[in-house]
């Protein structure tokens, strides 16, 4: 992480600004291919609420996608995670690796989301989720069970869960196919 210096430039006179001119300032950056350089170097910043707006953008590097996927801050990690632009380009041991690290704001984002992860095996993804010890991993995954990538096999595994909620939303999805 490093400091970001923002300077502020008006018919050739700079003025200094500091950290809430560029916190408010990339919001308003565009979100095209052709900015993701200033995003890539934005989303190093030291600054959890500049990398907290870049996260929030579709038009990211491979590079800076997988360096967000490593932030500190939880709202960043999630944010690439449930972006259907982004996450196309998680590859599978990196999620596999954040699905091992146990935090459930993470898995019930990726059991939201199984169908933009198009570098993974979805179906073993869903499997593992579906044996997940929180309830709420296992209800996420069951709420998107629509998704091809939770298979009949999940569902109705998940359709004998101990939790009635989690079972009722599976056997609801089970109908629905």
């Amino acid at each position: 992480m490093k400091t970001i210096k923002a300077e502020l430039i008006l018919n050739g006179k700079k003025a200094v600004v500091g950290h809430r001119f560029l916190e408010d300032t990339v919001r308003d950056i565009p979100d095209i291919k052709e900015n993701r350089p200033i995003f890539a170097m934005l989303a190093a910043s030291d600054n959890p609420e500049v990398r907290e707006m870049v996260s929030r953008n579709d038009n990211l590097g491979k590079k800076t996608i997988h360096l967000l996927l490593s932030d500190e801050n939880q709202e960043v990690v999630e944010n690439v995670l449930s972006n259907s632009s982004l996450s196309k380009h998680i590859k599978e041991e990196v999620l596999l690796h954040i699905v091992k690290s146990g935090n459930i704001k993470y898995l019930k984002a990726i059991a939201s989301n199984l169908d933009d992860y198009a570098l993974c095996d979805t179906c073993k993804l869903a499997a593992i989720l579906s044996k997940h010890e929180n309830v709420s991993v296992r209800y996420a995954l069951a709420d998107f069970g629509s998704s091809d990538a939770v298979t009949t096999k999940t569902l109705k595994k998940l359709s004998k869960d101990r939790d009635t909620d989690v079972a009722k939303k599976a056997k609801w999805a089970l109908r629905r196919r």
